[in-house]
């Protein structure tokens, strides 16, 4: 292409002989680069999207398939690595970028071993152990996240939750999620929902991104704020193959912000299906305990190892209660008819000594002076006495007083 007077070129040849000049340079043509890995990302076709760094500039790069599948280990953030390669503009983007051949490590870079530094340290002190991980809370009522106001994982989260649960309430407290005040602001949005009371787990993360954009969740500040929530927490950060030291710190690790809402968030219809499925074994397992306990009893109780001996010892019992009972019928009969003999006696007797009785057969008492006469000394000549009949009484007057001889 050449360049001629007052014409207007396009973009797409403007951009393609940039290419060619590119690739004409025979120091491009075959480039050995050392740098740290940052933004790397697996495409599913199997190329491999990254780009090399050190203090002061960047390098777009792209692995292909063919030359991938060689590689001996898998890349990752923050790894220091040798590749070769040829460097050329992506005609499409316009983009100058490293078409990589080969890659071997070179070791670390600066910020995962700065990282490593901070998890080694804070692993020390106890702020991942197990024992300090609190429990989700299976039924939540509000959900309080700490990410940006603008970015799409806090509406991926509400689509998520609400669609699992439409009661459940979101409160968002929002932060910045990269840069240099990420990090405090990170802090104070955790700090703040700690002083409420309405929240029962908090959800902490942002969107994928490279290792500096993550950094913040890598801050020292950032974990140990999470460690002291006295709310469960859950992080979502980045994708799954992005890990922070916020991960470690958390009480749940969730590999991308819509994951963290499905486990923040029980999915109402699978609740109440798992509830009824428990109360129906639950009622099974009831009824089947009891027609095993009355299987067992029935044939415990008809076993002759325990009938047999219940004969030997109840039976001959019965016997000798049976002659006692026969006894004691026989003696209490006996023992009536005595007693209704000797009562019979005592009734001739009594009947014998009643006046009533003597009356009847023509005897009288006299009666003098509010009392029966019994001797005849004791009247006085001239006094009034009531002679008792049989059939009535007499009014008489003493005129003389004998003895039984004078009658």
């Amino acid at each position: 292409m050449r360049y001629v007077q007052d014409h207007a070129f396009t973009v797409s040849e403007v951009n393609e002989y940039a290419r060619m000049v590119l690739s004409g340079d025979p120091l491009l043509k075959d480039l050995t680069v050392t740098g740290e890995i940052t933004g790397y990302k697996h495409h599913y076709s199997g190329h491999r999207y990254f780009a090399l760094k050190d203090a002061q500039s960047r390098l777009s790069c792209v692995m292909f398939r063919q030359d991938a599948m060689r590689l001996d280990f898998e890349p990752q953030d923050g790894l220091k690595v040798v590749v070769r390669g040829h460097a050329t503009l992506y005609v499409r983007d316009g983009s100058y970028q490293l078409y990589v051949e080969s890659m071997q490590k070179s070791g670390r870079g600066d910020l995962y071993e700065q990282m490593e530094r901070t998890k080694a340290k804070l692993a020390a002190e106890g702020l991942f152990d197990a024992a300090r991980k609190r429990p989700i809370p299976m039924l939540p009522r509000r959900i309080g996240v700490v990410t940006s106001r603008t970015g799409a994982v806090i509406h991926d989260i509400i689509r998520v939750a609400r669609r699992r649960d439409p009661n459940v309430g979101i409160l968002l407290c929002p932060c910045a999620v990269q840069g240099a005040s990420a990090a405090p602001s990170i802090v104070r949005a955790i700090e703040e929902l700690n002083r409420r009371s309405d929240c029962d787990v908090l959800l902490v993360g942002r969107g994928g991104g490279s290792i500096e954009d993550l950094w913040a969740y890598n801050e020292e500040s950032v974990a140990r704020a999470i460690a002291a929530s006295r709310i469960p927490v859950i992080s979502c950060i980045g994708h799954e193959v992005d890990t922070t030291i916020a991960d470690y710190a958390a009480d749940m690790r969730a590999p991308t912000p819509s994951a963290a809402a499905e486990l923040a968030v029980p999915l109402l219809g699978e609740l109440v299906a798992s509830i009824d499925s428990c109360t129906m074994r639950l009622a099974s397992a009831l009824a089947r305990g009891q027609r095993e306990r009355r299987q067992r009893f029935e044939h415990v109780v008809t076993r002759p190892g325990l009938t047999a001996p219940f004969d030997v010892m109840i039976n001959p019992r019965m016997t000798k209660l049976s002659m006692a009972t026969r006894s004691l019928e026989a003696a209490f009969t006996k023992g009536y008819g005595t007693k209704k003999q000797a009562l019979g006696l005592l009734s001739g007797k009594l009947e014998a000594l009643d006046p009533d009785g003597v009356l009847r057969r023509g005897y009288a008492y006299v009666r003098y002076r509010d009392g029966i006469l019994a001797d005849a000394k004791k009247a006085a000549v001239g006094e009034k006495i009531d002679v008792i009949l049989r059939d009535g009484s007499l009014r008489a007057q003493v005129l003389s007083i004998g003895g039984k001889d004078d009658a």
